[in-house]
């Protein structure tokens, strides 16, 4: 097939239509980010078939959280518990949101100026034609721990696949490469 200067148009206008997308955020305005250097994540709730996505989901984005320099990320197994303690302490289930108490205390016992919550929405492997491709689709908060005030929010959702129709570059092929890029995605939106 051979290109042709008068298709450049359409084929430029075609990646920016399929490549675009991204991330629908939130930053506050008057929120100190350089305060929020070490940050607890709570338990992601998970909306899939996948019991697990929510974990596969919080541990890429802890990868992609250290690889963002500045951050201090409290140990998983330490948010867990004392996010399980808390939990107990105030009567909420385990996939009961956490209120503004339940943060404080989970900021205070970590020594967390921030909680990172987050919500999966899909995570799962979906038939296009011959083929399958990942898709995935997530919600992040970062609160603020003292008061669990929301001072950043995205959500981001992507299907794998070709970016193109005609043409197969720009695939992703795997629930965890895509989780990647979407953290990364995500976390741009946090500056």
């Amino acid at each position: 097939m051979t290109l042709h200067r008068q298709h450049l148009p359409l084929i430029l206008a075609a990646i920016l239509f399929f490549g675009c997308g991204g991330p629908r955020a939130y930053l506050n305005p008057e929120a100190d980010m350089g305060f929020y250097r070490r940050i607890a994540i709570a338990q992601f709730q998970t909306l899939t078939e996948d019991p697990r996505a929510g974990q596969k989901v919080q541990r890429i984005l802890i990868t992609e959280l250290l690889k963002h320099k500045g951050f201090e990320i409290v140990p998983l197994g330490q948010t867990a518990k004392v996010e399980a303690e808390t939990r107990t302490e105030l009567s909420l289930s385990a996939d009961a949101a956490l209120d503004s108490v339940a943060m404080k205390a989970i900021g205070e016992k970590t020594g967390a100026h921030g909680i990172i919550l987050g919500i999966v929405r899909d995570y799962r492997m979906e038939r296009v034609g011959q083929e399958e491709f990942p898709l995935v689709s997530f919600s992040l908060q970062l609160a603020d721990a003292p008061t669990g005030r929301i001072v950043w929010d995205v959500s981001i959702d992507e299907r794998g696949g070709p970016k193109m129709p005609i043409f197969s570059f720009g695939e992703t092929h795997t629930l965890a490469e895509l989780t990647t890029k979407l953290c990364r995605s995500a976390l741009e939106t946090l500056r």
